[in-house]
């Protein structure tokens, strides 16, 4: 059984809110017209990086919670618990964005998949009705590639990942040396991201803590130090974002590495015996899906609703209002992770006893 993993879920809360306060730096400095408040400062350099540790958090649970399986019946297993695992998350989500959209359709775009958008199969982030839900697509295909490891022996598991990692670092590094070499639009950019190295990663890290210990410090201090570095080089040397995805190398590098070193620090911190405020960061953890499903919805309201202007024309305090705002969405996450996700969960688990047997 897989053990309680406190500070996993500590992470988990801290990056959903990182990318919450992302999305919230962003109607701050639409209604101030600056990024004057550090805290809103430091959100738009770095929350969005708040997915690269949902990547490797996602890589690390994966390992350790089929480090002895493989075969068939596993397999199946694995599969549609993380395959409900997402859906049932997702569509309460997506059914709320139709309603929304229905009351307020200024905020669809024309081009949405709707279909698409509800198996998480349209291509382009922008098509989606939900947005950041692009990440979810990701998550969907990490199982995918995950599950035919699994079908292998557990011995051979590790090459095999250590084998896709050298195939798609060879095919970015292919791509930089062949400038003028074109590649089928969508399929092979996403079948070889970048991003498929912070889950694999994460496996590596659950390997790791299998066989080692480390020092705290050293990956504490890389990790912040990385975060550091981030901000300076997007702020003052490239001046732009990593978030645009043409830079997704360098973002990849920078915050998937930060990523790992601050995971393990925290698994090493917990094997220790230090837990992180077990009960809020169960709380939040376990809410975290919510959180980052439920924030955008709330700022396509926040404008549909006409709130963004009269905060920008009527408040001497925007940055209150945005925190309340961002304090309620966080609430609401909680309650629908309690009354709604929880009890889906349990669905999706009485559906695999009935479909797939124990």
């Amino acid at each position: 059984m897989m053990p309680t993993l406190i500070n996993i879920q500590f992470l988990r809360a801290m990056a959903a809110i990182a990318v919450l306060l992302f999305h919230f730096s962003l109607q701050y400095n639409s209604i101030s017209g600056s990024l004057d408040n550090p805290l809103m400062h430091a959100a738009y350099w770095l929350g969005y990086a708040g997915v690269d540790f949902f990547f490797v958090i996602s890589g690390y649970i994966m390992w350790i919670t089929t480090r002895q399986q493989h075969h068939t019946r596993p397999v199946l297993d694995f599969a549609f618990k993380r395959a409900t695992r997402i859906y049932f998350g997702y569509w309460p989500y997506f059914a709320l964005a139709v309603l929304i959209v229905s009351l307020y359709p200024a905020l669809l775009n024309d081009n949405v998949n709707v279909w698409g958008s509800f198996w998480l199969t349209e291509p382009t982030t922008a098509n989606l009705l939900i947005q950041v839900a692009w990440t979810l697509q990701y998550e969907l295909y990490f199982y995918l590639l995950f599950a035919a490891i699994l079908l292998l022996p557990v011995r051979h598991k590790l090459t095999a990942i250590l084998i896709m990692m050298l195939l798609i670092t060879g095919f970015h590094g292919w791509q930089a040396m062949s400038p003028s070499a074109t590649t089928p639009p969508n399929f092979w950019d996403f079948a070889f991201s970048p991003y498929c190295l912070e889950f694999f990663a994460g496996c590596l890290i659950g390997h790791f803590f299998a066989h080692r210990r480390l020092n705290l410090l050293t990956p504490l201090i890389g990790g912040l130090g990385l975060l550091v570095a981030a901000v300076v080089l997007q702020q003052s040397v490239l001046e732009t974002s990593l978030i645009d995805h043409q830079l997704v190398i360098p973002r990849v590098l920078i915050f998937g590495t930060a990523a790992v070193c601050l995971t393990m620090t925290l698994i090493e911190l917990e094997l220790r015996g230090r837990q992180l405020l077990p009960k809020l960061s169960l709380l939040l953890g376990g809410a975290s899906y919510s959180i980052y499903l439920s924030h955008t919805l709330v700022i396509a309201l926040v404008f549909a609703l006409g709130w963004q202007q009269w905060l920008k024309s009527n408040s001497e305090y925007p940055l209150l209002w945005l925190f309340l705002i961002m304090l309620l969405t966080i609430g609401y996450s909680t309650l629908h992770y309690r009354w709604i996700e929880q009890p889906l969960m349990r669905l999706a688990r009485w559906l695999k006893i009935r479909l797939l047997g124990s």
